[in-house]
């Protein structure tokens, strides 16, 4: 499982450093994304368990 978070979070941070580049915005964007992605996994995750 932390496999496939850290894989998640590394492909959000390339593709928000592409995107945003040097822009202030990219680390607050970046967080957002992550929050919501560990979020829908802890979801799915909960959800196989039951």
């Amino acid at each position: 499982m932390l496999i496939l978070i850290w894989f998640i979070v590394c492909i959000l941070f390339f593709f928000v450093n592409k995107i945003l580049g040097a822009s202030g915005h990219a680390l607050e964007v970046f967080a957002l994304l992550t929050a919501v992605a560990l979020f829908l996994i802890n979801k799915i995750s909960k959800k196989k368990n039951n």
